[in-house]
């Protein structure tokens, strides 16, 4: 009798080693990302989602994406309620950001740029109260960048949101990344379901170069945060640039000038 419990008491004790084995190698890796279309796209997909899910077929990472804004990736990595948030500024967050994260080793280069309707709303010093729009979570960080009062800028949800803003006159000046505006800007005018003012078609939108600034991808600073970095920084560590060969020609663009 003994011996047949002990049999089966084995036998259970297998089953469950193999079971939860199974189900630790299906665990799956939470991403909070920040709409930056098109190398992150409000439905999912994207370049960098794209080069994520390719880590997949060498690895047993297993993604899943929430699309978020910035101020909520961040507040939902520090309470360690997701594992890994995007796109950071590498090296440039703040002091408080880098006590509960840590930026992979890998990055590539953005351009972010002023945008308005009139160059000379990028003169800055006489722009009124809030007519400076970005995206949530990004004000505090901009502001301390390029010096411009941190009471001029107001942050909305969506790129679509603040372009319809400023082609209303509601706001003078865009601060954001290059690649994501400018091909915002595009889908807006050529998609014609959309109730686009007519300043968005008939007058000239300005961009004037802010600076480059790195993109990368955080995760939390914890034993299994430290784990999962090493992870990524390896399978990184190969030539990434064929997903981005596509944005690679607003790179090129000048300066400043206008949006064709």
């Amino acid at each position: 009798m003994v011996s047949s419990i002990s049999k089966y008491s084995l036998v259970s004790i297998l089953c469950l080693f193999f079971c939860c084995k199974s189900l630790a190698n299906l665990a799956e890796t939470s991403v909070g990302l920040e709409p930056f279309p098109p190398l992150v796209n409000e439905d999912g997909t994207g370049f960098v989602i794209n080069m994520l899910n390719a880590l997949e077929e060498n690895s047993s990472l297993r993604f899943n994406y929430q699309i978020m804004t910035y101020a909520r990736a961040k507040r939902e990595l520090k309470k360690q309620r997701i594992d890994m948030i995007g796109l950071t500024p590498k090296d440039q967050e703040t002091e408080e950001f880098y006590q509960y994260a840590q930026e992979l080793t890998w990055h590539f280069d953005t351009t972010v740029d002023f945008y308005s309707t009139s160059p000379s709303n990028f003169t800055f010093v006489n722009l009124p109260h809030k007519s400076v729009g970005t995206l949530i979570g990004n004000a505090e960080f901009f502001s301390d960048l390029s010096n411009i009062e941190m009471d001029k800028f107001i942050e909305v949800s969506s790129l679509k949101q603040l372009i319809m803003m400023m082609a209303r006159g509601r706001i003078k000046v865009i601060l954001f990344e290059r690649v994501a505006m400018m091909s915002t800007i595009h889908d807006l005018q050529k998609d014609l379901n959309t109730k686009v003012p007519s300043v968005l078609n008939s007058q000239k939108i300005y961009y004037q170069k802010f600076k480059k600034i790195p993109a990368s991808i955080a995760v939390a600073n914890t034993p299994a945060g430290i784990k999962l970095k090493r992870q990524l920084d390896k399978l990184l560590a190969n030539n990434t640039s064929q997903y981005f060969t596509k944005i690679a020609p607003y790179a090129q663009l000048p300066d400043q000038g206008v949006i064709e």
